[in-house]
């Protein structure tokens, strides 16, 4: 199936690794060029060297003020143009609710909402002039069914659900469509890493911690996600192929949630 992808410009943010780098790959697997953008320098180099010529990095912290207008800025400077914005980057660490500070409830909010708020408004003009654009954001099951381990992510989660429809009833009649993919339980390094952490508090090991992580999901599948399989949503979303599909929520979760 031809996706429609061919020569139009993407940008990924938290595109380093896990979710972020699978979705830089399956879009410039499809044509696309893309800029990816995440802190880590040497990461993204790693990950432009895989795509052949089709992406270009620029290391950027999302979470700062103006990063959102230069990230815009650079993907018209480098491609002419900005269609597709995948709004990826987040991230939360394990903290009980009883002891979050202001700043933990601040960065949990610029890092996994205000970020892509700003990012998707800022590229809004841009592809209403063309009048083709995609904004999909990778929102997360506790935006659905909060954990209070991670209360500010699954606050600023649920925020990115909701402005994501805002974003389609405002754009969509122009072209400009928005929609979410729900992702489950993905195994990446930041939940492999959470799970190290957590088997190191409590003296188990990292397995055991996973395999208590899918009991409490009870994953209808029996299984976590890839990231590939996440990216395939993120992808078909952004293409030509969903173009009477907005204000949507993808769920990709092997059946973890339930609600109808």
């Amino acid at each position: 199936m031809d996706l429609g992808l061919r020569d139009r410009a993407a940008i990924v943010t938290g595109a380093s690794r896990g979710i972020g780098r699978q979705v830089a790959r399956a879009l410039a697997a499809e044509g696309a060029r893309v800029l990816m953008c995440a802190r880590d320098a040497d990461a993204l180099a790693a990950v432009v060297a895989e795509l052949d010529g089709a992406g270009a990095a620029w290391p950027v912290d999302v979470t700062s003020p103006h990063a959102a207008e230069e990230i815009v800025a650079e993907c018209q400077r480098r491609f002419g143009r900005v269609d597709i914005v995948v709004n990826n980057a987040g991230g939360a660490t394990a903290k009980p609710l009883a002891n979050l500070t202001a700043q933990d409830w601040q960065e949990g909010l610029e890092l996994n909402f205000l970020a892509a708020a700003r990012l998707s408004v800022a590229a809004v003009p841009v592809m209403q002039a063309a009048g083709w654009g995609r904004l999909v954001h990778v929102a997360s099951i506790s935006g659905r069914e909060p954990d209070p381990l991670f209360a500010p992510y699954a606050a600023a989660k649920a925020a990115l659900l909701n402005l994501s429809t805002s974003l389609s009833r405002a754009f969509a009649a122009e072209g400009v469509l928005s929609s979410c993919v729900i992702p489950g339980v993905t195994i990446t390094e930041l939940v492999e890493a959470n799970a190290a952490a957590t088997a190191a508090r409590t003296n188990r090991s990292a397995t055991e911690i996973m395999e208590r992580m899918l009991a409490k999901h009870d994953v209808a599948t029996g299984r976590f996600g890839t990231p590939e399989e996440i990216a395939s949503a993120v992808v078909f979303l952004a293409s030509d192929q969903a173009r009477w599909i907005s204000g949507a929520t993808l769920e990709v979760d092997g059946g973890t949630l339930r609600s109808i």
